[in-house]
């Protein structure tokens, strides 16, 4: 099993979520991340890594998680610090069709 260190940044204040750096064998692959498990999971698969993955706490050397890398990879919103993208609002059973300008329930004036 493949073990990593994960280390949390300094939050630049209280209002901001906390950032990771990820190591694996003393090299940075992932950097500022919101997200680790699943940005380190794209990164071990874009280099060819498959398997389950052991996180240690950097600080402590205690074990915080582990992760099998090809399901995880599929997983998580935004990338590195940029902005999430919201799914757009859902379309209602009851909404007018496209193109449709008249209001559900009401009927336009027939031609005389």
């Amino acid at each position: 099993m493949i073990t990593v260190e994960l280390f949390a940044k300094k939050k630049p204040n209280n209002r901001h979520w906390y950032a990771y750096d990820v190591l694996l064998g003393g090299e940075i692959i992932v950097s500022s991340s919101r997200d680790p498990e699943h940005d380190l999971a794209r990164a071990l698969l874009a280099r060819g890594i498959k398997g389950v993955i052991e996180i240690i706490d950097g600080r402590t050397g205690k074990p915080r998680s582990r992760i099998d890398i090809e399901p995880a990879a599929k997983h998580g919103i935004g990338s590195n610090l940029d902005r999430y993208n919201w799914k757009p609002r859902e379309i209602g059973k009851d909404s007018p069709l496209a193109g449709e300008t008249e209001p559900l329930g009401i009927q336009g004036r027939e031609a005389a």
